[in-house]
């Protein structure tokens, strides 16, 4: 059952996930942590305003239904036939995706496991985590630390769990939850990935100050995302898919300045070639007085 220890559990009924003490901060008052409920009530509540968020399909919900408007593109993943082919051969694995991108997926995170230079006991927030094509990955790498996997597509973060635990992963936490108030205090993660999603946020600068808040000092920031090519036919195209689908771009030299806008430093850019790109960047170490 249950057990208050270093950290506190939520019981799934499949298994039981330590979750560490003080990783979640309420996002009804923002001040308070939350804690677990218990066997008999599936919930998390905040110490402080008393709060309740649901634990559903070992998922703790943070985001109301509804609560925020989704793109077009952000709704298509939410549909059940994209979310069972999502990381098959049909789509992010596919030969089509490849050829768009310029890169294989398994290559694509080769580079990006690199960038971020996990320890075995770091602490990562996978941001827009999706099926956890990501998330399991990185799990493997900090067998001793833990992996948040936030996305605001409950159909995605149920298929994720299903895959965390045939994969026997027991250090991954699944969050429902918007990007644009990330539920977290500040100077907690050692390493933020996001891939595949910071150009279908609505807010971006909002969403990269909310990652510069929640990274330690030090911790870094690893990120793919469409690109913005050059030339004029290239510009209305990025235009036609902002305006209808919600799809946003970034040229290399425009998300470097956003990164430095918020606080980052140490921007590299791993890769940047046809549809995509690859950066990574570090929050600066603050230097004693």
């Amino acid at each position: 059952m249950p057990r208050l220890t270093r950290g506190w559990y939520v019981d799934h009924a499949v298994e039981a996930v330590q979750i560490p003490e003080g990783l979640l901060r309420c996002p009804e008052c923002g001040r308070g942590a939350l804690v677990a409920g218990g066997r008999r009530d599936p919930s998390v509540q905040c110490n402080a305003c008393a709060a309740s968020y649901p634990v559903t399909e070992a998922v703790i919900d943070l985001l109301p239904s509804m609560s925020q408007p989704r793109s077009l593109a952000q709704r298509l993943m939410e549909a059940a036939p994209v979310v069972r082919i999502y990381e098959s051969r049909l789509w992010r694995r596919s030969v089509v995706a490849t050829w768009k991108l310029g890169i294989a997926f398994e290559q694509e995170r080769q580079l990006i496991l690199r960038a971020a230079n996990l320890g075995a006991a770091a602490t990562v927030l996978d941001l827009a985590c999706g099926s956890g094509i990501y998330t399991r990955s990185i799990a493997r790498r900090v067998a001793a630390g833990t992996v948040v996997g936030l996305d605001l597509s409950f159909p995605m973060l149920r298929d994720a769990r299903r895959r965390v635990v045939e994969a026997g992963l027991n250090n991954v936490v699944l969050i429902h939850g918007t990007a644009l108030r990330l539920p977290f205090p500040p100077d907690r993660f050692d390493l933020l990935n996001c891939c595949g999603a910071l150009h279908l946020f609505p807010d971006v600068p909002r969403v990269l100050s909310e990652v510069h808040r929640v990274l330690k000092p030090g911790g870094r920031f690893t990120v793919a995302a469409v690109r913005q090519r050059d030339g004029r036919l290239a510009a209305l195209g990025s235009g036609y898919r902002r305006t209808i689908f919600g799809v946003d771009a970034f040229s290399p030299a425009d998300l470097a300045s956003r990164l430095v806008n918020v606080g980052f430093d140490g921007v590299q850019c791993h890769y940047a070639q046809r549809l995509w790109l690859i950066m990574s960047a570090r929050k600066p170490v603050q230097l004693a007085s």
